[in-house]
């Protein structure tokens, strides 16, 4: 009898805590943090750029054919302050996304913009990120001029040649781990594998951004 007991007890917990699960995502609402991340960047202009970012973290989502809800990564929207160097301020509307600096150039700062959408519809893929490089300058607050960045590159930028030149920006891919090859025997012939890498140069008056043709760079 009190064996039955014990049983009986496991049992109503382990029901219990699945009926629990099961409502979770109805329990649980999306809530704001309010600016959990900020940073900044002086301008070759003098202008001092402040990034604040707030977080929200929606609640989870039962996906298409699946038992367990997902729980999505935050969603981010920033608030951009420009005060130049005559002590004026200016504000954007929130953004959505994270910024990062990229870096400072002659016309105007550069930021990569990370952000996510999410497909609910289907159960491949259900977030896809974008990275989107920006310009900080003459345009703002009106517009960010803007290019997409592929997700596997890094992002370079510096003022070159004189007063009149565009800032010269770079999108590099990112290095390949090496792969680690199995031992070799007599009868195969070791491979080192090689990649191509692409470097995408881009100029830029910090109003527009203009591509020039991709050069295929290989290590060997």
């Amino acid at each position: 009898m009190r064996l039955f007991a014990i049983l009986f007890v496991i049992l109503f917990a382990a029901i219990t805590s699945a009926a629990q699960i099961a409502s979770f995502p109805a329990q649980v609402a999306s809530f704001p943090v309010a600016y959990g991340f900020s940073n900044s960047v002086i301008g070759n202009d003098g202008a001092f750029w402040i990034f604040d970012a707030t977080y929200q973290y929606p609640p989870p989502t039962l996906m298409p054919a699946q038992a367990i809800p997902v729980r999505f990564p935050p969603i981010v929207t920033t608030h951009i302050t420009m005060v130049d160097s005559k002590g004026n301020k200016l504000d954007a509307p929130p953004h959505s996304g994270t910024f990062y600096v990229a870096g400072v150039g002659r016309y105007a700062v550069y930021a990569i913009i990370t952000d996510y959408v999410v497909n609910t519809t289907g159960t491949q893929t259900p977030v896809t990120y974008t990275r989107t490089l920006v310009a900080l300058g003459p345009a703002f607050p009106a517009t960010l001029p803007s290019i997409p960045v592929p997700m596997q590159a890094d992002v370079k930028v510096s003022a070159v040649g004189d007063d009149g030149a565009p800032d010269e920006i770079v999108f590099i891919d990112r290095e390949i781990t090496p792969l680690m090859l199995g031992p070799v025997t007599q009868a195969a012939t070791s491979v080192t594998p090689t990649a191509q890498r692409t470097v995408q140069m881009i100029q830029s008056d910090g109003k527009s951004f203009t591509s020039l043709p991709p050069i295929t760079v290989s290590p060997q």
